[in-house]
């Protein structure tokens, strides 16, 4: 059997993506690329400083003389590119990872050990950002074709039977999970939460993907009431809302404003709790995003207290409307919009962990991550344990008392 080396880079859909490949394929996992027979890189397009390192990768990997198989977003995004990079690489497009030329979605990656598993809900997206690219690399703005819940179901009871704790719930907007199939019943994430909380015995805990938030409104009343009723779900939500601006969000084709979103999030905390642990994604220097837009964003992020931001600085893709927008903002000017809003969200995080100092909940154990033994609260924030190798608590889980907090993590002592 084959050995392969795999890189993966971007997302969650990504990383099942990469798996069912390797599965299909009929390769084995290796960690390092000098054993391996195949090399395998799975690619994502969203950004261009993203774009340059991967190319620097593939050609360095290229270089091993090894089999080469690019896949992902910017195979299909930048083939000639890719191609002059490494000119014998096999590309592989996002629609083509169950071996077809289209995506079906009838295929799911098998669970083969680990804490977590990871299953791909649905590929595509409601939307029609002016920045995105992934809508030419994933299917056409609207375009949405989500997994059978049959098949998913089974997929996670197998998983969770075989030692599974973690059920992370992916894809390009999960939130519009079954709107391919919306006339027949049972096919929207609220109706699969509930079937995999009933069918599904046993231990773990449920991770609900990135969402929409104008498509996840539609939804909130009835999946905040499933998450509260539950604690096998995280009270945990990824939510982009991208600009603080409603002029921006318009210049952005998005499809809510930010007064919407307020309500979304105050409805969140006011279900689950203040702790309910909200993340989101901005983009900072978008074409047009006059210095008062932008100091919107950050009073948004002080109003709202957001637990987690993803800050990115606007990356210019091809074939999008916002790259070749008037008004494009300078370089330096996106970096420093960058470090003062990276600034803002890091004090906000430190506040909001630092109001669980003190509270105790049960924690999953789940990696060693630089020496230290990482778990998740019944929130989704990290919490560290201990340091060293594990020592047989990865999977399990444990009563833990928070003595400290920072921005990225939680500190706690274990209740013996």
């Amino acid at each position: 059997m084959a050995r392969a080396y795999i890189e993966t880079y971007g997302c969650w859909l990504a990383k099942a993506d990469a798996e069912i490949i390797r599965q299909r394929l009929g390769l084995v996992a290796v960690e390092r690329p000098e054993d391996a027979d195949v090399v395998m890189i799975y690619t994502c397009a969203v950004r261009e400083d993203g774009e340059v390192r991967q190319l620097a990768r593939i050609r360095e990997l290229a270089g091993l003389r090894k089999e080469v198989v690019v896949a992902g977003c910017l195979a299909k995004l930048r083939p000639y590119t890719i191609k002059s990079a490494a000119p014998n690489a096999r590309l592989l497009y996002p629609s083509e990872v169950e071996g077809g030329q289209e995506r079906e979605m009838k295929v799911l990656p098998r669970y083969e050990g680990g804490v977590i598993y990871t299953v791909p809900l649905q590929v595509g997206c409601l939307g029609n950002c002016t920045f995105c690219a992934t809508k030419y690399t994933r299917g056409g703005a609207g375009y949405v074709k989500s997994a059978n819940p049959d098949d998913v179901v089974r997929h996670v009871k197998e998983a969770v039977a075989r030692g599974a704790k973690e059920i992370y719930l992916t894809g390009q907007d999960v939130i519009t999970y079954g709107f391919d199939m919306r006339w027949r019943p049972g096919w929207s994430l609220p109706d699969l939460l509930e079937r995999i909380l009933r069918e599904v015995e046993g231990e773990y805990r449920v991770r609900i993907g990135m969402s929409e938030p104008w498509v996840f409104a539609r939804f909130a009343d009835r999946l905040l009431d499933i998450v509260k009723g539950d604690r096998r779900v995280y009270r945990y939500f990824h939510l982009p809302v991208q600009s603080g601006s409603d002029r921006v969000l318009r210049a952005m084709g998005r499809r809510y404003t930010v007064d919407e979103y307020r309500e979304l999030v105050r409805k969140i905390r006011k279900t689950l709790g203040e702790f309910a642990f909200v993340a989101t994604d901005i983009i900072v220097g978008f074409p047009g995003e006059a210095e008062d837009d932008f100091w919107e964003s950050v009073k948004l992020v002080e109003e709202l207290q957001l637990d987690k931001v993803h800050v990115a600085r606007f990356s210019p893709r091809p074939f999008t409307e916002a790259a070749v927008m008037p008004r494009q903002v300078p370089d330096a000017e996106k970096k420093r919009r960058s470090k003062i809003l990276s600034e803002v969200s890091l004090r906000v995080a430190r506040l909001r962990n630092g109001l669980r100092v003190g509270s105790r909940d049960v924690v999953l154990i789940d990696e060693v991550d630089h020496g230290l033994v990482v778990g998740r609260a019944s929130d989704y924030r990290q919490v560290v344990v201990k340091r060293g190798h594990g020592d047989g608590l990865i999977g399990q889980y444990r009563e833990v008392q928070i003595v400290a907090a920072g921005a990225v993590y939680l500190y706690g002592d274990i209740v013996e």
